[in-house]
């Protein structure tokens, strides 16, 4: 059934009003990480944003740079910030312990020279970390927010659509999944799921409660999350995650009831890959009751495996989580607003991480407004 043959419905977008938002920011990239050739790139790309320069320390990164045709190339990410043409700085850095003390001295360089920005998450693998970077932001009066980009997945963006007030109202319970059935196989010290993946999910969670986290229960082991979470919203949750073996297949379903309406999907991850296309089906309690299930017309999957040689926003949701995560970005720092993931804000998602990593050591509910930066 087509999405338009409910009369008098407002039925919302798969994606940010990118045609209203300025656009014409200059881009600068520390860390030239293999997501950024593989997503972040070609999705800016695709939508026109302006990648003026990047630096990387490597001098086999910096080549690749050069070769994706970025304008200015720079060992020292010190003269990337001299540069008047560069606003935003997106900060792909990596987070393992070693690296984290380079990004927190990006941050104190890019906030004195005045530039905003979005660092790759998780912003920090430590409570007291974040909060110094969040300060650090602040103290500055910089725009800061974090690269949680599954928030902009067409599917995610647009369940978050269906929760507002004129449509299906606030959600009661929500249910949440990555199964990688084969996918690859990563541990919490030996077993559970790591920080840098659950952060996905449990920022997304929290968007779409429209709450702050108020209780978690976690178990983490055996390559395996589960977590049982509250929200002040009065929304429920349940999220499991799953990795194991060395390919990418896996099955990411999610349901949502609420108020007046439910919304079931699958929200997808990688362009290039095996993995399930968005999908998106609501029902809204109030309707005829011979309409039941009624499918979104979302982005077609059909020539996503050229996303690489000519990518297409409306293609795929990692492309399309990259372009959305800047653009709102943008569209906050025009508007001299916080963006939706900025680093106050983020710090609620670390705090439900932590808390799920507390709760499966004490075998009991932790409520994550009580997590220590100590």
């Amino acid at each position: 059934m087509s999405r338009d043959s409910l009369d008098g419905f407002q039925w919302p977008s798969f994606r940010p009003p990118l045609e209203t938002y300025k656009l014409d920011y200059g881009i600068g990239i520390i860390g030239y990480a293999g997501i950024v050739r593989a997503q972040q790139l070609p999705a800016y790309r695709l939508a026109g944003f302006r990648v003026v320069a990047a630096a990387n320390a490597g001098r086999e990164r910096r080549e690749l740079a050069k070769l994706d045709g970025i304008p200015h190339v720079y060992e020292d990410y010190r003269e990337l910030l001299r540069r008047d043409d560069v606003d935003i700085i997106d900060c792909a850095v990596d987070h393992t312990p070693e690296a984290m003390k380079g990004r927190v001295q990006i941050l104190k360089d890019a906030a004195k020279a005045g530039k905003a920005v979005l660092m790759q998450k998780p912003m920090a693998t430590d409570l007291a970390t974040a909060e110094e970077m969040v300060k650090i932001a602040e103290d500055h009066g910089i725009p800061y927010a974090v690269n949680q980009n599954l928030r902009f997945d067409p599917a995610i963006y647009l369940a978050r659509q269906f929760l507002a007030e004129e449509r299906f109202g606030r959600p009661g319970f929500i249910h949440f999944a990555n199964i990688s059935i084969e996918g690859p196989r990563f541990g919490f010290g030996e077993e559970g799921v790591v920080l840098a993946w659950q952060i996905h999910a449990l920022d997304s969670i929290r968007w779409l409660s429209g709450g702050e986290p108020v209780s978690v229960m976690c178990t983490n082991r055996n390559h395996a999350a589960m977590y049982q979470m509250e929200f002040s919203g009065g929304a429920a949750c349940n999220y499991f995650e799953y990795h194991n073996e060395a390919n990418f297949r896996n099955e990411t379903p999610f349901r949502i009831w609420a108020e007046r309406g439910a919304v079931r999907g699958n929200h997808r991850w990688n362009p290039g890959s095996w993995w399930e296309k968005d999908l998106v089906e609501v029902r809204g309690y109030d309707w005829p009751k011979e309409i039941g299930w009624i499918r979104y017309r979302m982005p077609d999957d059909l020539t996503n495996r050229h996303v690489f040689v000519k990518p297409c926003y409306d293609e795929s949701a990692s492309i399309g989580g990259f372009i959305g995560i800047m653009g709102e970005f943008m569209q906050s720092i025009q508007e001299k607003r916080p963006a939706l993931t900025n680093g106050r804000d983020n710090l609620l998602s670390l705090r439900m991480y932590f808390a799920g990593q507390l709760s499966a050591e004490k075998r009991r509910p932790v409520d994550p407004r009580t997590m220590s930066v100590a």
